[in-house]
Formats: C-alpha cells, sequence, structure tokens
C-alpha cells in the first residue's frame, strides 16, 4: 500500500523542514495524486504527490502564472522535493473551504457566484496577443492547428491498440477529430488565459463573506481560448448554473453549449491518457450531450 510510504515521505520533510514534528498528518487520496495536510500549533503546510511524473513542476510553474492574472488567494510554493522515488512540493496552507461545499442558501450562492464569474472574466480579459500557447514560448494564431497540437498525442492515445477505450469510443472518437475544424471555428477570437480545470472543488469559498478565497491545482493552466474554463463550470453543483451567470456578463459565440460537450470529452480522454482513468459510462453519457445539442442547433457534422 502507497499511502504509509507518502505519509512518511510527508512527515520526514516537514521534520526536515521546520525541525520540528506535526501534530497531525492527514493524507488524502485526489484524482492526480495524495494530498497530506499537516500541521503544529505554530505552521501548517500542504504537500502533494502526484500519480503522473513531471506534473509537479508544471503545476509549480502554473501556480505563479495564476498569481499574476487573478485578484484572489494562489498558494505559494514552500519547497520542491523528491525522496524514495516521489517528487512532492510543500504548499502553504490556505484558508477556506471547498466551494463543491456551498451552503444550499440563495444568499450565499448568488455571492459566491458573481464572485467567482467576474475573477474568471477579469483573467479572460487580460491581453494576450502573441497567440494561442502550444509550446513554451511559441504560438499560433488560430485556434484549429493549436488545438490539433494539445490533443492530437490524446487522440493518438485513444486509438492505441493497448488503450482502454472500447472499439465504438474509439470511432465516436475518430469522428469528433473530424468534426473539430466545424466544432471550433467559432472559437477563432482573442486568446486569454485560463486554468482549465476551474470546477469547484478546485474554489475556496470564505466561510464569512462566502466570496472566493483561493482557486488551486491550474496544472494545465495556460494561454488557450477562455471556453477551456468554462465548459467545467457546471461539472459540480450544475444547479448553480455557473454558465449562464458567465454568459450573461461576457457572452460567449453561438454554439457554446454544444462545445461545452466537445471539450469535456477531449479533457476526460487527456485525463485518461495522463493517468489512465476511465469510466465508458461518463463518455457515452457526454456523447449523448454532444449530440442531442449538434441536432437541436442544427450544427449535425
Amino acid at each position: 500500500m502507497q499511502e504509509p510510504q507518502l505519509n512518511r515521505i510527508a512527515v520526514n520533510a516537514f521534520r526536515a523542514l521546520f525541525s520540528s514534528c506535526p501534530d497531525f498528518c492527514n493524507l488524502q487520496s485526489t484524482f492526480y495524486g495524495w494530498v497530506a495536510f499537516l500541521a503544529t500549533e505554530k505552521r501548517r503546510v500542504v504537500i502533494k504527490f502526484c500519480r503522473q511524473a513531471g506534473r509537479l513542476s508544471q503545476e509549480i510553474n502554473s501556480l505563479n502564472r495564476l498569481r499574476s492574472m487573478v485578484d484572489c488567494k494562489v498558494p505559494e510554493i514552500l519547497f520542491f522535493g523528491c525522496e524514495e522515488g516521489h517528487e512532492f512540493i510543500v504548499m502553504e496552507w490556505v484558508e477556506g473551504v471547498p466551494a463543491n461545499e456551498l451552503p444550499n442558501e440563495a444568499h450565499v450562492l448568488k455571492v459566491f457566484s458573481e464572485h467567482f464569474t467576474d475573477i474568471l472574466i477579469n483573467m479572460h480579459n487580460q491581453p494576450h496577443d502573441e497567440g494561442f500557447e502550444i509550446a513554451e514560448n511559441k504560438y499560433d494564431s488560430q485556434i484549429i492547428p493549436a488545438f490539433e497540437i494539445w490533443m492530437d498525442p490524446v487522440f493518438q492515445y485513444v486509438l492505441d491498440r493497448e488503450s482502454p477505450f472500447s472499439a465504438e469510443l474509439k470511432n465516436h472518437f475518430e469522428k469528433l477529430w473530424d468534426d473539430r475544424q466545424h466544432v471550433l471555428e467559432p472559437m477563432n477570437e482573442k486568446p486569454s488565459f485560463v486554468h482549465d480545470d476551474c470546477h469547484l472543488a478546485n474554489v475556496l469559498f470564505d466561510a464569512k463573506t462566502f466570496k472566493v478565497a483561493a482557486i488551486l491545482d491550474p496544472a494545465d493552466a495556460g494561454i488557450k481560448h477562455r471556453e477551456f474554463d468554462v465548459f467545467h463550470l457546471n461539472d459540480i453543483r450544475p444547479e448553480l448554473d455557473l454558465i449562464a451567470r458567465y454568459v450573461a456578463k461576457y457572452p460567449l459565440a453561438e454554439g457554446y453549449e454544444m462545445r461545452r460537450w466537445y471539450l469535456s470529452l477531449w479533457d476526460d480522454a487527456k485525463h485518461a491518457s495522463n493517468i489512465g482513468w476511465y469510466d465508458e459510462q461518463s463518455f457515452m453519457y457526454k456523447l449523448q450531450e454532444y449530440h442531442v445539442l449538434s441536432k437541436r442547433t442544427g450544427r449535425i457534422f
């Protein structure tokens, strides 16, 4: 079992950095790895481990970039280390409650939703004249070739004979790939810096004001298109309908409801290629939503 080893590494890292043992270490499993919460009476930190090699260094860079883009707290990195073959980062412990735990009260939901969508819109509105980011210091002015560079490795993974994707899903993804020109063409507008995983579990709220306290886990952040953030907004607590709140303030090109599912399918395929996650039922559900909206909007490809 890996957890006892990671728990030991976290405690040893805390002791080495702060010359004291934590009073407790609470290790929790997450989608991409594990997070340990450690504390003494005077100091509290978070230590993250990741299932995917190289992702933590990517997250450090993304956190630093995000910090310059948003007017709310983004955790500081205190240390990046490797012990017993496991990379880890030590981060400051940020006060707040995960936004997926928002109380179901109209006033609370309104305050949070207005503040969160304002933060995203302000981030998306900052100028990025170079184009869509395809590599470090490399850009493309067009969304289609940029998307192809981002997603072609994912597409090849889906089609690989060793991938967990069923033959039916592979056929569907071939059709989705063929659809890319028509589906994404309306997104060929100004690029934006995006968090790229901004569902509510990656946002903390202030328990007193109900405003956003912090934004976390932007490992895939970059200069893309703002819809790469928008499609995540209803992933958790869809009754808040954050997508509608966002669009009411900052309209999107026609067909965004359909593109939400298109981008979400490719995002899930990306997660599959990164760590081997696979949920065929979830893929089929999203494909159904995509096809229903394609017919409803007359955009059948």
